[in-house]
C-alpha cells in the first residue's frame, strides 16, 4: 500500500480569545474554574503561524508554555540533510511545550505547523506570579507534567519491549477514541515519518499496513483509515482484553 504524499492541511477557524474550550481541554478534568480560565486567557500571547512554518525550534531559548489552540503541528528535530525527523503529531488543543520555560532551557524539538494553527504562549515569568494567589492552578500544572511523563514513559516502554507489530498496533490504538468495535481517523503524517516514530524502516511500516488489512483489522483509502476490529488491534498490541 502506497501512502500519497501529504498536503499542507485546512484549518478549521481558530477559537475566539474568549472561548474557553481550548483551555478545559488542555487541563481535562476536573475542569479549571473561570477565574482561573480567565486569568491564563489574561496572559496568553496570541499567535497565529502559517503551514510549512516553525513554531519554535530546536535549542531556541523557552520563555513561554506553548499551547496549540487549533490546527495540527509535528515536534521533531532536524537531520543532517535538513529534514525533520518526525517524533510526535500533536492535534489543538493540545501542549507544544508545557515544561521547558519552567526549567529556564531551551526547546528540546522544533514544533512544525502542518496547517494553519494558532498557539498561546504563557510567559513563564508572569504566569509564576499569579500562581503564588492560585495554588490550586499550579497543581493542574503539574498534573499536565505527571501526564506527560506518564505518556513518554508508555512511548519509551512500547518502543523498547514490543515488537514492530505491537508498536504498530499500539500506535493505532492511541488514536482511536472510546472502547467500541471499530473507529476512523485520518493519517495526518507521511508514511516516512509514521516510521520514524515507530523506530523502523518506512518499508516495514509498508509490510505491517499490507498484513493488518489482510487480517481484516482495518483497511486504508488514501489518509483515512477505517479499524473494523478494534479489540482484535488491542490484542495485537498486547493489552488487556
Amino acid at each position: 500500500m502506497h501512502l500519497p504524499k501529504p498536503r499542507r492541511r485546512l484549518a478549521a477557524a481558530p477559537p475566539a480569545p474568549a472561548d474557553p474550550t481550548p483551555w478545559l481541554i488542555a487541563f481535562g478534568t476536573p475542569p479549571l474554574g473561570s477565574g482561573e480560565v480567565a486569568v491564563l486567557q489574561q496572559i496568553a500571547i496570541r499567535r497565529p503561524v502559517a503551514a510549512g512554518e516553525s513554531v519554535f525550534r530546536d535549542g531556541q531559548p523557552a520563555r513561554t508554555l506553548v499551547l496549540l489552540l487549533s490546527g495540527d503541528a509535528v515536534l521533531g528535530s532536524r537531520a543532517a540533510d535538513g529534514s525533520l525527523r518526525t517524533e510526535r503529531s500533536v492535534a489543538g488543543p493540545s501542549w507544544l511545550d508545557g515544561h521547558s520555560a519552567w526549567l529556564a532551557e531551551p526547546h528540546a524539538m522544533e514544533a512544525l505547523a502542518l496547517s494553519d494553527v494558532v498557539v498561546a504562549e504563557l510567559p513563564i515569568e508572569i504566569l509564576r506570579l499569579h500562581l503564588t494567589n492560585m495554588p490550586l492552578l499550579g497543581l493542574r500544572f503539574c498534573a499536565n507534567l505527571a501526564r506527560e511523563v506518564r505518556s513518554l514513559t508508555d512511548a519509551s516502554r512500547n518502543l523498547l519491549h514490543n515488537d514492530a507489530p505491537a508498536r504498530f498496533a499500539r500506535w493505532l490504538v492511541q488514536r482511536c477514541p472510546g472502547h467500541g468495535e471499530r473507529c476512523e481517523m485520518r493519517l495526518q503524517e507521511r508514511k516516512r515519518d509514521i516510521a520514524q516514530q515507530l523506530a523502523m524502516t518506512p518499508e516495514t511500516l509498508s509490510r505491517l499496513m499490507r498484513n493488518f488489512e489482510a487480517r481484516g483489522v482495518f483497511s486504508v483509502n488514501g489518509y483515512n483509515v477505517v479499524v473494523h476490529d478494534l479489540p482484535a488491534l488491542r490484542q495485537m498490541a498486547g493489552e488487556d482484553p
